[in-house]
């Protein structure tokens, strides 16, 4: 496990994001655009799920989109993107296929097309073209493993590793096996998780309630304490963030190894995304996405209506996109027109409305997409002196 940055250490990467974050966010493209060259653009495909989509982030927020304009800027080269990536994206999908929906808007969480079928698109899309693709960006598991099963207080530790290794270490390394052959001259970055509840995490009234909301169905939870019940979250936020790490370095690590490429640059890199106990969820400097109140002096009083009222219009999530990522939600989750749905079919709509609205919550918010944005950066530095990255301005017509 990577040693914890000293406080020092973590206040100036922060800092740093800060003033790129003010620098970029009212630009509405990429700053110093670049012309078309005769080296092509740089082709960048991005895979995965709300993370890599970027749940709740206007378009110039997003990683990808960060990564993409300082690779223009360091390249000096065009980086044309492709977005399959997708909000609810499983890496194989569930068993069931009986309720599947669907939608245009990546905020919308769903679990098809799964990542694996996002490559099956994108191998159709680029087809001959393929060998072209320069770099993937690609993450996934937590959908497979399930944010439910993280959130439940009455979970079996063990039971939960066993998940995790599977979806994240498993099934990371054959989705790697099928990227790196599908695309054979790419560069591959995996990115990490993170602790979504931790020590950090507000202990009020609120977030108390909040609790007990989510575990109410929970029979092995119904009568724990709340003092029981917070310390039975942060500790499967921590066994979720240090396994899921471990898995995806390890899927990663192995399929470089059937690369061939054990003693050279790899092609495929996995970083890890180092969120202490303060970033979490409500925590005093959180990088993930709360409730429109955020840290607000409410009532008991208020509180309490705010978590019986939930799923209405009350409250609403701080993202950036959430009034158009509602909308879609309705249109996403409508009733059949031509037949009577049965009562299984409307408690899933119903649910899965629910959860579509408020699917931002716990993701990275600005500053999140930034501390992401800049690890991947530090993974990719050392490709920008490989040949074929950099401009040909020798040979560019515009040279001087």
């Amino acid at each position: 496990m990577t040693p914890r940055r000293s406080k020092t250490g973590q206040l100036a990467i922060v800092a740093s994001a800060l003033l790129l974050l003010t620098a970029s966010n009212a630009l509405a493209d990429c700053p110093g655009e670049v012309k078309p060259g005769p080296d092509g653009p740089l082709q960048m495909l991005v895979l995965g799920d709300s993370i890599m989509w970027g749940q709740g982030l206007k378009p110039e927020q997003k990683t990808w989109w960060r990564v993409k304009c300082w690779l223009q800027e360091k390249t000096g080269r065009q980086v044309r993107e492709r977005i399959e990536a997708h909000s609810g994206a499983h890496i194989t999908g569930p068993a069931s296929e009986t309720f599947r929906f669907k939608s245009n808007d990546g905020e919308v969480n769903l679990p098809f097309p799964t990542i694996n079928e996002q490559l099956d698109d994108a191998v159709g899309f680029y087809g001959p073209d393929r060998s072209k693709v320069n770099l993937i960006l690609v993450d996934g598991c937590v959908n497979d493993v399930d944010v439910g099963n993280l959130l439940n207080a009455a979970a079996v530790p063990e039971g939960l590793h066993e998940q995790i290794t599977t979806h994240c270490g498993e099934g990371m390394h054959k989705l790697l096996q099928r990227v790196t052959a599908s695309f054979p001259n790419a560069y591959v970055v995996v990115t990490g998780y993170y602790r979504i509840v931790s020590s950090g995490t507000a202990d009020n009234a609120f977030i108390r309630l909040l609790a007990k909301e989510l575990n109410n169905q929970r029979p092995g939870a119904r009568h724990m304490t709340d003092k029981e019940m917070r310390s039975r979250l942060i500790t499967l936020s921590d066994l979720w963030y240090k396994t899921s790490t471990a898995s995806l370095s390890d899927a990663v690590s192995k399929a470089n190894t059937e690369l061939g490429e054990r003693n050279s640059l790899p092609r495929v890199m996995f970083v890890e995304i180092e969120f202490w106990p303060e970033h979490s969820f409500s925590a005093s400097d959180t990088l993930l996405w709360n409730f429109m109140f955020g840290s607000t002096n409410l009532s008991g009083f208020r509180k309490l209506i705010v978590v019986l009222s939930f799923g209405t219009a009350a409250y609403k999530p701080n993202d950036d996109v959430r009034e158009s990522r509602i909308q879609s939600c309705k249109g996403t989750y409508k009733p059949p027109k031509d037949r009577k749905e049965t009562e299984a079919e409307k408690r899933f709509r119903t649910d899965s409305l629910l959860v579509c609205r408020y699917a931002s919550l716990g993701h990275p918010n600005q500053m999140g997409a930034m501390i992401y944005t800049e690890a991947i950066k530090g993974k990719l530095q050392w490709l920008l002196d490989k040949p074929g990255w950099k401009r040909d301005t020798n040979n560019s017509p515009t040279a001087q």
